[in-house]
């Protein structure tokens, strides 16, 4: 996404470079999947895993991968972090560009890692809202057009609040096993504020989205598809009131529903950014 709106600043289209910085990006990405699992092994003990929460239950199933898992975290995120020495010799970006990967890449690492431990210090929304609205689309604006132009910078809140959307929804079945690990806010209040938190983010996304929309200040991108898609997580969240949040098995399936509807919202976006991008240039 981040890279499709600096296509439609004006950037040139730059195959390699793209390749060059997703590197960055996924090996990064990758490697907080392995993190996430070593430092959750305790914590997932207890969970009942789901497409989206719970762990993948491999170290809890296979111990004796501990050790490869955490090396192999260690390999990918020193890979994200030589490759952002590369990238920005090698395009003569400024030193803020290889800060700001390396500052995505250790948020996703100190997410469950020690010291910081963010997820069980009560920090966890408040990165993921951070990955999710600035440190992910940013880093292909970034790699794009070498800064952060305004058209970028509008977006960070309204994408923030899908990040919140995001994080409460895969806390949602997580909470028992949680408590007395970790201090997010489902822990602290429950998982009927949590539906009331998903509702308010893609309420507040929506209107977010609006008043980009109506003020004008966006030439670049057609904003009313934005706010078309937005409905579709702001439907979902709402229909989680139909939902008995005690009863597991239902409480999954709007976990399902949430997810379903935030990819889809994301896809959507994308392809309508990409069909703008080959009709205008």
């Amino acid at each position: 996404m981040g890279y499709l709106l600096a296509l439609l600043s004006g950037v040139e289209w730059d195959f390699g470079k793209f390749i060059f910085g997703y590197l960055i990006f996924g090996t990064a990405h990758l490697s907080l999947s392995f993190s996430n699992d070593f430092f959750d092994r305790k914590a997932d003990r207890n969970s009942l895993k789901t497409v989206f929460s719970g762990g993948s239950k491999v170290l809890v199933m296979h111990p004796e991968l501990e050790v490869f898992a955490l090396r192999t975290a260690v390999v990918l995120l020193s890979a994200s972090v030589v490759a952002n020495v590369f990238f920005t010799i090698i395009y003569a970006y400024s030193f803020w560009f290889f800060l700001f990967g390396f500052l995505a890449a250790f948020t996703g690492w100190f997410y469950t890692a020690p010291p910081l431990k963010l997820a069980y210090r009560g920090l966890g929304e408040l990165a993921t809202m951070l990955a999710v609205g600035l440190l992910m689309p940013g880093m292909g604006y970034f790699v794009a057009s070498g800064n952060m132009e305004p058209l970028f910078q509008v977006f960070i809140l309204p994408l923030s609040c899908y990040g919140l959307f995001f994080i409460i929804t895969v806390e949602l079945p997580d909470v028992e096993s949680d408590r007395g690990h970790k201090k997010n806010l489902l822990v602290r209040l429950g998982r009927s504020a949590g539906r009331n938190i998903c509702v308010a983010a893609t309420m507040t996304g929506t209107i977010l989205l609006t008043i980009l929309l109506f003020s004008g200040t966006i030439a670049a991108v057609d904003l009313t598809s934005f706010v078309i898609f937005s409905i579709i997580p702001l439907v979902a969240s709402i229909s989680g009131f139909l939902v008995n949040i005690n009863d597991r098995k239902l409480m999954v399936r709007q976990v399902m529903i949430n997810m379903t509807s935030l990819i889809l919202f994301v896809l959507l976006i994308d392809v309508s950014l990409f069909f703008h991008y080959l009709l205008v240039f």
